[in-house]
């Protein structure tokens, strides 16, 4: 009963965070690693639905103790997150760690105009996974800089917005180290 519970839990507060919608469980996995996607369990056939493209992280869970409770079948657990959910979680924290990034965000009704900086490089592509990385943790501090200073300290011409984070997370990394 408790597993139920946890399982039905787990999948109403994503839903309600992420604004995901609960699927139905995945039968379980004969020692194969339980899969989720953006937090929601699915099943091996439910990744051929997703580009490599869309992906920002992927955490292997070696411990299958974490699981056992959601299958005792398993021999651990694979967590994937896309690159939107991604964006949804490290837009929601970077709003709750700085009102004037709160304001900004909300005045120009989405991120496009911004340019990521952390730890001074410049973030081109595939970022969505360095800035799901950055919690409480291992955060510093969030400046925005307009575009006059953008272009002058980062040569960036195409973005009105530069948005420099401070973090102990390396620019360099591209996986989240969130645990389930």
């Amino acid at each position: 009963m408790k597993q139920i519970i946890f399982t039905i839990l787990f999948s109403l507060i994503y839903s309600l965070n992420y604004g995901q919608t609960p699927v139905q469980e995945p039968k379980p996995s004969k020692g194969v690693p339980i899969m989720f996607v953006d937090s929601m369990r699915v099943s091996q056939a439910d990744l051929q639905k997703y580009k490599p493209d869309d992906i920002a992280t992927v955490t292997v869970y070696k411990d299958n103790m974490k699981f056992k409770h959601l299958d005792s079948n398993a021999i651990g657990a694979i967590y994937i997150e896309t690159k939107q959910f991604s964006r949804t979680r490290f837009l929601n924290y970077f709003k709750s760690k700085s009102s004037d990034f709160k304001n900004l965000l909300a005045s120009q009704q989405s991120d496009n105009s911004f340019q990521y900086i952390l730890n001074g490089k410049v973030l081109d592509k595939d970022y969505e996974g360095k800035l799901t990385a950055i919690d409480d943790k291992n955060f510093k501090s969030i400046t925005i800089i307009r575009k006059d200073k953008l272009v002058k300290k980062y040569g960036d011409t195409d973005k009105t917005f530069g948005i420099m984070i401070v973090s102990d997370v390396s620019e360099n990394s591209s996986d989240g180290k969130k645990k389930l």
